[in-house]
């Protein structure tokens, strides 16, 4: 990234996508009582519902947390949750008009990390056309 405010840039696969968010928080933050498997658990809901309503939405090892949480894992998730917002250039085959296509993707880090390394581990083998969804320009 250099000083003239361009957007950093991560390979998906064959698709050259930017960043266009980044949060990251304290996933355990206001929680006041519960268990590992019990936070595990709300999480997966949460994301099951979201991805029902939606596509473009990614989140990473959801399937190795859906099998902590049956399994009753005791060990608590890396503590920082972080969603980053991606999006590219890629149109899907038939769509005419003008627009882009963006992608979210969720995970949890150590809060020390770096976010942008980790992000780009997560995504270089996604298949972009698959999961991300397309948004019309307004006009």
């Amino acid at each position: 990234m250099t000083g003239d405010l361009e957007l950093r840039t991560f390979r998906v696969r064959d698709i050259c996508a930017e960043l266009r968010e980044l949060r990251m928080w304290d996933d355990l933050e206001g929680m006041i009582e519960g268990t590992p498997s019990l936070h595990r658990r709300f999480r997966v809901m949460q994301w099951e519902k979201q991805l029902a309503g939606a596509s473009g939405l990614y989140v990473h090892d959801l399937d190795g947390i859906r099998a902590d949480a049956a399994a009753r894992v005791d060990t608590w998730l890396p503590r920082a949750g972080v969603q980053a917002r991606l999006s590219a250039s890629w149109c899907p085959a038939g769509v005419t008009g003008p627009g882009h296509s963006e992608l979210s993707v969720v995970w949890f880090q150590q809060p020390a990390e770096d976010p942008f390394g980790r992000l780009a581990e997560i995504v270089r083998p996604l298949d972009w056309t698959a999961l991300a969804r397309f948004e019309p320009d307004a006009d």
